[in-house]
């Protein structure tokens, strides 16, 4: 974004609280008890930063991350914020929303979702529920004051109202959908086998191991499958599972290589690879690796109802809506897909393309942030 910005002539500085090419504030204060979020939204340490970099009345600072105590303080100097929520961390104490009976501020719910968490006795849980709490309500209350709050897609969009965050601070820009050089990846697939391709970081969480339980299942009925897993040898569980459902021949675990390296190499990784399967199993605010495939030309396959992936993808245009959650049913999906005809699959990628370049152009996107700083200018 900030490179964008600077190509279409914005006066923009970037600030990172780390070492960096770009400008270093110092860094926030150490705490073995409260931790490094919570430091960082100290007022104190707020307030030396901004001291530091002295904004004008009347610019715009702009907080990519969870970064919430300085907000206040910057309106009070009459600097216009912006934060964008990217992940769950205001409306959920485990950045995760997985804990559905969960709400965030009734003790019994989020003593409960502690205990189950982390395994902690109902004394233990029910103190760190008041701490819980307290924490959310100050979120809340700190990004509630900016100016305007950013929401990566309609679904973060939709959780922060059912909390209680001010709808009419709230806008939708695809920030997570910007990308540079993601060529199209000329599909040559394998004469004899129908691959799948999981991106994603190897966690459960992600739905890496529903989908390796799916697999074996749909080998069964098709043993001309193959799954390229990126990153795999980096879990043990990962690799004793392909052991343990004899998966060997047909599962191929490559090394993670830093992302510029990644998107090099997209060529050489998507070039065989009929689908790519993006299965999370917790809501995710957005996918970069679902923009990014369907750039590359290739359909993707998402989890059914899943926030902010089903927003990218068209169930049986530019990929697949299919419930990961429920391993027979995915399996069953993953059977059936392998059957469609390659003509088919080869069209399908190229409308994912197609799609992802009208719905996320990069263009578009920017001048959307632009025409809100002028707003805010205003």
């Amino acid at each position: 974004m900030y490179e964008f910005l600077k190509e279409k002539g914005i006066d923009v500085e970037m600030y990172t609280s780390f070492p960096s090419n770009f400008n270093v504030l110092p860094s926030p204060p150490k705490s073995k008890i409260f931790g490094e979020e919570t430091m960082l939204n100290s007022p104190s340490y707020s307030k030396r930063v901004l001291n530091e970099i002295n904004p004008e009345k009347g610019s715009i600072l702009h907080i990519a991350n969870a970064w919430h105590g300085i907000i206040p303080l910057a309106e009070k100097r009459g600097v216009k914020t912006v934060i964008t929520i990217q992940y769950w961390w205001p409306t959920c104490y485990f950045n995760s929303m997985t804990c559905n009976d969960c709400d965030c501020k009734t003790v019994g719910k989020v003593s409960k979702a502690i205990s189950s968490k982390k395994s902690k006795s109902l004394l233990t849980s029910t103190l760190e529920a008041f701490y819980t709490i307290r924490k959310m309500e100050r979120i809340k209350k700190n990004v509630s004051s900016a100016s305007v709050i950013l929401a990566l897609s309609k679904v973060v969009k939709d959780v922060l109202i059912s909390r209680g965050f001010p709808e009419e601070k709230i806008r939708v820009i695809t920030i997570s959908a910007l990308t540079k050089n993601i060529d199209y990846v000329p599909y040559t697939p394998n004469d004899k086998f129908f691959t799948f391709a999981y991106l994603s970081y190897p966690d459960r969480e992600k739905g890496i191991f529903n989908l390796l339980e799916a697999f074996a299942i749909a080998l069964k009925n098709n043993n001309n499958l193959r799954l390229k897993v990126l990153g795999g040898p980096e879990s043990k569980q990962v690799v004793e599972i392909v052991k343990d459902l004899e998966l060997t021949k047909h599962v191929i675990l490559t090394e993670r290589v830093p992302y510029e390296e990644y998107v090099k190499k997209m060529r050489e990784i998507l070039s065989d690879v009929d689908v790519v399967v993006v299965p999370s199993l917790i809501i995710e605010t957005w996918g970069r690796v679902v923009t990014e495939s369907m750039l590359s030309g290739r359909p993707v396959l998402v989890t059914k109802g899943n926030g902010g992936l089903v927003e990218q993808v068209t169930d049986g245009v530019d990929g697949f809506h299919v419930n990961t959650y429920g391993v027979k049913e995915f399996a069953e999906a993953l059977y059936k897909i392998s059957l469609i005809p390659r003509e088919e699959i080869k069209k399908m990628g190229e409308k994912a393309r197609a799609n992802a370049l009208a719905k996320y152009n990069p263009d578009k996107i920017i001048n959307d942030i632009i025409e809100m700083y002028k707003e805010l200018s205003e």
